[in-house]
Order: C-alpha cells, then sequence, then structure tokens
C-alpha cells in the first residue's frame, strides 16, 4: 500500500479531497482531483454506483433517517439498497423494511453476519460496484466486512443504558475484493437535508410516476384536493407510513427546521 500526500492547494480546499476520489499522483504527492461523476457530503464521499443502508433490531432502525438519506441519494441519481442484517435475532425488522421501502429502493437484501445466510447473493450483487456501507452505529456494517472480506475488524454494541450504537468506525475507508469496492463510513444518529421543500417529491422513487398528474401544478402532495399522490397512498400503491414520514420532512425543510 502505497501512502501519499496531498499537494498544498489542495489540503485548504474545503472540497479538495474524499474518499473515493480518482486523482493524479507525482512523486507520490496528490497534484490534481479528477472530476466526480457524483459526490454526497453525508457521508461525505465520491464517486460511488451505490449506498447500501444498512440496518437491524437492535438498535431500532430510524426511518425518517433512512428516508432522508434515500433522498439525498435519489436527487443525485445514486441507486440505493437495503441489508437487513441480523436475521439470526429476528425477521420483524426485515418485514417492516420491505413494507416501507420496497417501491423506494434498488433491492433490498436479509442477511446475517454471525451465520453468513444470505451473504454469498449479497457479495456477488457488490462486485463491479463502488459502494457505500452506511446506516446507524453497531448495526452490524463492520461484521458483514468481517464476514464478505475474511477480515477482523473491531465490532461496536448496542449500550443496553440508551440502546443506541457504540461507534467503532471513526474514518471512511475503501477495502477492495473480486470487483468489489466497499466504502465503510462511521455510523450516525441524525442526518440534515441538504433540500429544498420543493425537491422533495422528487426525491421519493415511488412518487415518481405520479409527479404531474395532480389537479394543481404546484401541488405539494400534502393536502390539496385531487392529489395523484395522496390517492396513490390511498390506493395502497405508495407506503402510508412513509407518506406520513414525507408530510413531517417537507414540513421541516419549509420551515427550516432540523430533526
Amino acid at each position: 500500500m502505497k501512502i501519499c500526500t496531498a499537494k498544498g492547494s489542495l489540503k485548504i480546499k474545503s472540497d479538495g479531497l474524499v474518499t473515493g476520489d480518482a486523482v493524479e499522483i507525482e512523486n507520490d504527492v496528490i497534484t490534481k482531483v479528477l472530476p466526480r461523476k457524483n459526490r454526497l457530503y453525508r457521508p461525505n464521499v465520491a464517486n460511488i454506483d451505490l449506498v447500501a443502508i444498512v440496518a437491524s433490531n437492535p438498535p431500532e432502525p430510524d426511518f425518517y433517517l433512512f428516508d432522508k438519506l434515500i433522498s439525498s441519494c435519489t436527487i443525485k441519481d445514486i441507486k440505493v439498497i437495503i441489508v437487513v442484517n441480523k436475521l439470526d435475532l429476528e425477521d420483524t425488522t426485515a418485514k417492516k423494511t420491505e413494507e416501507n421501502y420496497s417501491s423506494a429502493v434498488e433491492k433490498i437484501f436479509r442477511i446475517s453476519a454471525k451465520t453468513g445466510e444470505g451473504t454469498a447473493e449479497f457479495f456477488d450483487f457488490l462486485k463491479g460496484k463502488t459502494v457505500v456501507f452506511s446506516g446507524q452505529s453497531a448495526v452490524g456494517k463492520t461484521s458483514i466486512l468481517n464476514r464478505l472480506f475474511d477480515i477482523n475488524r473491531q465490532t461496536g454494541e448496542v449500550s443496553k443504558k440508551t440502546e443506541r450504537g457504540k461507534q467503532t468506525t471513526t474514518v471512511s475507508e475503501i477495502i477492495e475484493k473480486d470487483g468489489a469496492m466497499i466504502i465503510d463510513t462511521p455510523g450516525f444518529t441524525s442526518f440534515d437535508l441538504n433540500l429544498d421543500a420543493d425537491e422533495l417529491p422528487h426525491s421519493y422513487p415511488e412518487f415518481l410516476p405520479y409527479l404531474g398528474k395532480c389537479r394543481f401544478t404546484d401541488c405539494r402532495h400534502l393536502s390539496e384536493p385531487d392529489c395523484a399522490i395522496v390517492k396513490a397512498v390511498e390506493q395502497g400503491e405508495i407506503n402510508k407510513n412513509r407518506y406520513q414520514r414525507y408530510k413531517e420532512i417537507y414540513k421541516e425543510l419549509q420551515n427550516g427546521k432540523k430533526r
């Protein structure tokens, strides 16, 4: 492994170097960051094909956080999958996840990093892609990497007092094997969505077939009459719980508040 330093001008730029960047190197010095095909700020990565949100229980999945992360990716045309870990403990979380997100993400995997169930199929899917592992702390991201890459990294656990994960990954790091390039990122418990409220409907994949079909061209899809989104929710074509969270996030963006 070669360790390179960054040219001074790259160090001081706010967007100088990001995990996943393609760069030019001269004499072990990074002199230039090549154009990026995409960029996320949370997690702070670039040039990715896919974001894999890892979920489990414990800790209890934060679907509100998931919604924001999916919106952040969708608006940038980055595909999302959800990986439900700890299938050896329970499968209720997987069922709830599928109910909420089957129409919102590319694919949902059920796996157990402990027993290996579902991991072979999951790894085959990752081959040829640059994938970011993201999600809450202690959902098993590191355990999954240990299983997939046959490594032995320290794993976190859920605090019995707070029922939240303890952080073990503190920096983003790239791991590669058999054509699969994985960026492991620190877990998080909050997410600020950098969108205008009017952009939000376009960041929900399951909304897209209905946009432009409402009575009003400036429909916010909240409580307006003859709203195609509301009708789709009533007919069971859009998950009602995810729609309720959409309304909360819309109002949060509209009021400039953060949760």
